[in-house]
């Protein structure tokens, strides 16, 4: 005989059936039909967060770091609205999130039903796909469809949205499906007439530079990459997304190009005569609100409509990124680049680099502590394979100036700029892969925002490191209205000096407060030794602007 299972049942099957291993979120009246039969699999868990935006960030993590969809949950109206945010973040950085939302009854839908709202109307802005469920026999293929879709092509939050009589009231058989039958990655490879012109275009250029963005993390391009750069004797840059993309120790390696920093790297783009650009879609944040002039472009990129954009090119190439620089990489042959242009930018490098390690911004015995002597402190301590969640803001804005171990997986709310982003997705991180060191960076502003996500962590006591930059401010925004506006011009930004240690120990977490970026490694040693979660509160200079440039 048949089972027949509840429209719940059969949406908890079908997340088993590809993998899922942990949903995100707070529950409400409308869940409980698909919250209960997770109780029921050998490995499915329901980690219940203080505010939806937490449940949103840290599948948003769980899809950055792993490749495969984080699941978070949310009911109607106020529980969907508060997911709005972080599923943003996950589809302006290209992060897979399968989001799975409630509706009261269908036939009560626009009879101003409790906590009632227009979830298609919501999400189609800031989701890569919205799927009502309106019938148990559309219920599989919604699901799977919304793996498949946030998976393939450019990765993105797909919104699935359920009416309760569909998971309660309705019935039907689970017929099991393998995933690869309706999830299939393919290696689209540039087209023989692209890459012969791109091949061209390089032979007659001297001064090569390679410009690197998410796409090759997302293709994992990077040894491709570095094979590249080395045939051609070509500086990389990354873009603020592509952070970790490359080994920061590949000899070839210049640095970031952020919003904010550094000049060097900016000038590697627009002096060179040919600009390889791999996997970005150069958005405002990278470019300096498209103020960055790069020189002769060829661009790699899966998505066509992402070439020539935001800049015109000489040459598209349009397909994955690893398989085909590989092409490339054949049809170049024995060809070698010259090295003058790599040597020129390499030199400019160490000389700015030396520069900036000196004075009052570098002082490591200083307090409060400058940002540049963190950032030289925190890097002598960091391990290789680190996960490195960033929040919005300054604590972002100075790591471009950070050298990263071999094997760091970096991430930020780039290009949509969430904060309250960096706690929920080093969550998310943590519970996907609990073996590796996660670091969660942000500022006292975006912790205000997401103290809830601290107590998530201290109950599921994951030792987690918090760093607090706390400069009693919304630091960036301080800064921007003093450079904008003049001196003691500005409003609405500052705080009292909170301890926020106190708070955090509350919720089961141990810690220290730094006052001198010389006592970053003693803390760094206790929180590793403590094996708790553990915060790690900067007292912070904020006086030093990344206004209008950071270095």
């Amino acid at each position: 005989m048949r089972e027949l299972l509840t429209g719940g049942q059969l949406a908890v099957k079908v997340m088993e059936e590809y993998g899922v291993k942990v949903v995100f979120g707070v529950p409400g009246g409308q869940t409980l039909f698909v919250t209960d039969p997770i109780l029921d699999t050998k490995e499915m868990r329901f980690i219940h967060t203080r505010h939806e935006n937490g449940a949103a960030t840290a599948a948003d993590g769980w899809g950055r770091l792993t490749g495969e969809p984080g699941v978070c949950l949310a009911t109607t109206g106020p529980g969907a609205t508060n997911l709005i945010t972080g599923l943003g973040g996950a589809l302006r950085d290209s992060s897979p999130v399968i989001a799975l939302v409630f509706q009261n009854r269908l036939p009560d839908a626009g009879r101003g039903d409790a906590q009632e709202s227009d979830h298609e109307l919501l999400f189609n802005s800031i989701c890569k796909k919205y799927i009502p469920v309106r019938d148990i026999s559309v219920l599989p293929w919604a699901l799977r469809e919304a793996y498949r879709s946030s998976k393939t092509g450019r990765p993105g939050p797909v919104v699935v949205d359920f009416y309760r009589d569909v998971i309660e009231d309705q019935k039907a058989e689970y017929i099991p499906m393998d995933p690869k039958t309706y999830c299939y990655k393919f290696d689209a490879v540039a087209s023989e007439e692209s890459i012969t012109k791109a091949v061209t275009k390089i032979r007659s250029s001297k001064k090569i530079m390679l410009w690197v963005g998410n796409g090759v993390k997302l293709s994992k391009a990077s040894k491709e990459v570095e094979i590249l750069s080395d045939i051609l004797n070509a500086p990389i840059v990354c873009t603020y997304n592509g952070m970790c993309a490359i080994d920061n120790e590949f000899k070839n390696f210049l640095g970031t190009r952020s919003r904010h920093g550094s000049r060097v790297t900016q000038a590697c783009i627009e002096e060179a005569d040919c600009v390889i650009c791999i996997g970005s879609s150069l958005t405002a944040i990278s470019t300096n609100r498209w103020g960055i002039k790069p020189g002769s472009m060829i661009q790699l990129d899966i998505i066509a409509e992402n070439i020539g954009r935001q800049y015109p090119v000489e040459v598209g190439l349009i397909g994955d990124a690893k398989a085909s620089l590989n092409k490339l990489i054949e049809a170049l042959g024995d060809y070698k680049g010259e090295k003058g242009y790599l040597e020129d930018m390499l030199a400019r490098k160490s000389e700015w680099k030396k520069n900036l390690e000196i004075g009052a911004i570098a002082d490591t015995e200083a307090s409060p502590v400058p940002p540049i002597a963190l950032h030289m402190e925190l890097q002598k301590v960091l391990k290789e394979n680190t996960v490195f969640c960033v929040d919005a803001g300054n604590p972002g804005a100075w790591t471009h100036y950070t050298t990263f171990p071999k094997g760091t997986c970096y991430m930020k709310p780039v290009n949509f700029g969430n904060m309250a982003f960096a706690l929920g997705a080093a969550l998310g991180c943590k519970e996907a892969i609990p073996d590796r060191e996660v670091i969660a960076l942000l500022g006292d502003g975006s912790l205000g925002m997401s103290l809830g996500d601290l107590e998530t962590i201290g109950r599921e006591e994951l030792p987690i490191i918090v760093i607090v930059l706390n400069d009693s401010a919304y630091g960036n925004i301080r800064q921007e209205e003093l450079y904008k506006m003049g001196n003691n011009r500005y409003i609405g930004v500052d705080f009292k000096d909170y301890d926020y240690l106190n708070v955090a120990k509350e919720f089961g977490f141990e810690g220290m407060i730094v006052t001198k970026a010389s006592q970053i490694k003693e803390a760094m040693e206790a929180a590793r030794q403590s094996g708790r979660p553990y915060m790690i509160e900067v007292k912070l200079d904020g006086s030093f602007t990344v206004w209008p440039e950071a270095i």
